[in-house]
């Protein structure tokens, strides 16, 4: 880490940021037939609400953004929220919808 640079990692949030990327785009390749027909749900209902035993994700749509926020069970777990346009074409916004959910289950590895 440079001290110098406030905007610098240090060695352990490098590792950190590399491992949610790989897993990022783990899940953009296997999961992806489940994160469309998410996606399918979200945009039909307005909000979709998913959730394991250790974290609970709330997606929603409000005005021309899409959100995410993950509400985790402990009060020692990480919380986080994202937040993103809605592209203009259908597809687009079905692939930013996937990419979506992989981000946000990817930002939840230990």
């Amino acid at each position: 880490m440079d001290l110098d640079d406030p905007n610098s990692l240090s060695p352990k949030e490098i590792l950190r940021e590399k491992e949610v990327m790989e897993k990022f785009f783990q899940l953009m390749n296997v999961q992806r037939s489940r994160y469309e027909e998410q996606a399918k749900s979200l945009m039909a209902n307005k909000t979709l609400r998913l959730g394991s035993e250790n974290f609970m994700l709330e997606y929603s749509i409000s005005g021309n953004r899409y959100k995410c926020e993950s509400i985790p069970d402990s009060k020692k777990g990480d919380s986080f929220s994202i937040e993103l346009p809605i592209p203009d074409s259908e597809e687009e916004r079905v692939e930013a919808l996937v990419q979506l959910f992989a981000q946000s289950e990817a930002g939840l590895i230990q």
